[in-house]
Parts: structure tokens; C-alpha cells; sequence
């Protein structure tokens, strides 16, 4: 890279800091970034409240003993067959725990909500008495019944939470940064306009692509440095980000795309505001496409909808592992999109009805 790129990239950085207004934009993310997720705790806390946890709900059930999971069904307990006994991994989303029932009057207990025991105490120790069909053998040998591993323990209102952030609020939190960057490059440039000095820009020995290159550089830098500290916001607050090399990679495709599309508006525009309109009309309806449910009959528009970037910034961020042949049809159909929209960017930066000195 040449040292005069370095040189464009390092005042626009140094202008960038001196402006109070981006300072107080950083700070409003912080804001906005705390706001969600409060957002996101109090929705859980919400539901958490509709959805009894005393409520009996759904297991796993894994018995040696016949007949024990049909007399569940009489004490509103549903259960689902579990084949074999050593269970791994996460509870599935609908399944509310695991019941294991030895022949040897015990029961083991892994419960999403520690709270439902008590309530679930009496309708086991009722269907495994009925099952074996043996109320001496209780009297001698008393049915044991306990949650296990004894750590095992974690709030059903966390559950909610992490649900609730994975699938729509950890993109909208990855996502805002690079929004709010499209206006920092695009005052950067209609301002070059403004101040008459963007002409003598093109005249010097830089390339157009250097110039693009000089004006992105700072601002892609901040961007990745503010998603990586909502990253680490994030995960104090106990929501894990997977993936994040992928993850990142991903978001750099996304943002040179948001940020060519930045210089094309910056380019038809002949001040900061008439810039800034264009920008915030822009945001607004491409928000309403990804975050916004739309019912769609027409399969095509489905269709189109399952590339929106949120698709991939959830499969990427919450699976521990992804599917890269999955995941790469979207950074291929991305890095298209960014390619056609920096060399439409590049076309326009010089023209002279685009100065408009």
C-alpha cells in the first residue's frame, strides 16, 4: 500500500476524532447497545412471566420401569422417548428437561427451570409408584428423586434472553456501527465538496481507488473496533458470539458494501444534508426488509428474503459450528454485490457533474 494512501487515511482519522458530534455518535451506540439489551432481559422477564415455569411442559424421558411415561401423561407431564440413557449436550428449545427412571426407586431430574421441582416432585413419585405396581416395595425402599448434576442450574429467563438476542438483537447490535459509519464516510466526502477542496484531491497522484481506499480505511477500522467491543458487551452480559473470525469476514463484505453504496449517495449529493437524507431514507427502508417481518406469499420474494445478511449473522454467530458450504453462498453472493457496487461508486467519484464546485 502506498504511503500517501497512509498519509489520506491518517487525516481522515485524525479529523474524524476532532468532531465532537461522532464522539457523541459513539457514545448514543453505547447507549443504544445498553438499551437492547436491557430490552432484550425485560422482554425475557416478560415472557418468562406469561409462560408459567411452573407450568409441568415437555421432557425427555429415559425409564427402566413399563408403563412409567403413560402414567405422565395422566399427570399433564408430556414426555418424549429418550433411547439411550447417557444424555449430552443442550436441552433441545421445547423440551423443558430430562427425567431418568432407574428401577431402583430413583429418579434423576436436568431441569432448564430448578423452580418446577417442587411441583413435579408429587406427579413422579405418583406414576413411579403406579408403574411397578409395588406400594410395599415404597415403604421399604422410598423412592429417591433428584435433580442431577446438583449444579446444573440456570434461570428460564436467561433462556429467554439468549433466544430473544441470538435471533434478532445481536444483528440489529452488529449491524448499527456500520450504519451509523455510512454517514461519517459520507460527510467525509460531500464535505471535501463543500470546502472546494475535493477537486484538488482528484488531481493529485493518488488513484480514484486509492481515494476510496484513503476515506474507508479509518472508518472500517472504528467499525470493527466498536463491533469487537459489543462483542465483548455481549458476553459480560453471558451471550456467547461464535464464529467470530468468520463472523467478521462476513461483516467486512457487508460494510464495503454499505460503505460504496455511502460514496454513490455522497456522489449525487451537493451538500451534508441533501447527503444525510439520502442516507437516512436509505437505512430506513433497508431496516424495515431485515428486521421488520413481512408475510410474503409470492415464493420469489421469499425467496429473496432468505439472503438478507441477518440470515447468515444469526447461523454464523450462534452455532458453535456452521455450515461453510452454506454460509458461503452468502459472503460469494455479498462480495458480488460489493464488487459491482465499488466500481459504480469508483465510476462516479470523478465526474464532474458530481463535484458540482
Amino acid at each position: 500500500m502506498r504511503k500517501e494512501v497512509i498519509h489520506l487515511a491518517i487525516k481522515e482519522f485524525k479529523d474524524i476524532s476532532r468532531e465532537r458530534i461522532y464522539v457523541v455518535a459513539f457514545l448514543l451506540q453505547l447507549f443504544i447497545v445498553i438499551g437492547i439489551v436491557l430490552i432484550g432481559s425485560s422482554y425475557a422477564y416478560v415472557q418468562t412471566y406469561v409462560d408459567d415455569p411452573s407450568e409441568k411442559g415437555t421432557f425427555l424421558v429415559y425409564s427402566e420401569v413399563e408403563g412409567f411415561s403413560d402414567y405422565l401423561e395422566y399427570e399433564s407431564i408430556k414426555s418424549v422417548t429418550l433411547r439411550n440413557p447417557n444424555f449430552v449436550g443442550e436441552i433441545p428449545e421445547n423440551i423443558d428437561g430430562v427425567i431418568w427412571a432407574e428401577k431402583d426407586n430413583s429418579i434423576g431430574l436436568m431441569l432448564k427451570n430448578p423452580g418446577q421441582f417442587e411441583d413435579l416432585y408429587n406427579p413422579l413419585r405418583r406414576s413411579y409408584i403406579k408403574a411397578k405396581e409395588d406400594f410395599s416395595d415404597e415403604v421399604l425402599n422410598p423412592l429417591s428423586i433428584n435433580i442431577i448434576p446438583q449444579e446444573y442450574s440456570y434461570s428460564i429467563t436467561d433462556l429467554f434472553f439468549v433466544e430473544i438476542m441470538q435471533t434478532l438483537l445481536i444483528p440489529l447490535i452488529l449491524l448499527l456501527p456500520i450504519f451509523l459509519s455510512m454517514n461519517i464516510l459520507s460527510d467525509s466526502i460531500v464535505g471535501e465538496k463543500e470546502r472546494k477542496t475535493f477537486e484538488i484531491l482528484l488531481a493529485s497522484p493518488l488513484k480514484r481507488i486509492e481515494i476510496v481506499l484513503g476515506k474507508i480505511l479509518p472508518i472500517f477500522t472504528i467499525s470493527i473496533l466498536q463491533i469487537s467491543l459489543w462483542i465483548l458487551v455481549l458476553s459480560v452480559r453471558g451471550i456467547s458470539i461464535f464464529n467470530m473470525p468468520l463472523l467478521l469476514l462476513f461483516l467486512s463484505i457487508v460494510m464495503l458494501l454499505l460503505f460504496s453504496l455511502s460514496i454513490v449517495f455522497s456522489n449525487i449529493s451537493s451538500s451534508i444534508t441533501e447527503s444525510n437524507l439520502f442516507l437516512t431514507l436509505f437505512m430506513m427502508i433497508i431496516t424495515l426488509i431485515m428486521f421488520v417481518p413481512m408475510p410474503f406469499e409470492n415464493p420469489f420474494l421469499k425467496e429473496v428474503m432468505s439472503y438478507s445478511p441477518i440470515i447468515p449473522i444469526i447461523k454464523i454467530a450462534s452455532n458453535p459450528s456452521v455450515d461453510f458450504l452454506e454460509v458461503g453462498k452468502y459472503l460469494v453472493i455479498y462480495s458480488v454485490f460489493s464488487l459491482i457496487s465499488i466500481y459504480v461508486a469508483l465510476k462516479g467519484i470523478g465526474k464532474d457533474e458530481n463535484i458540482r464546485l
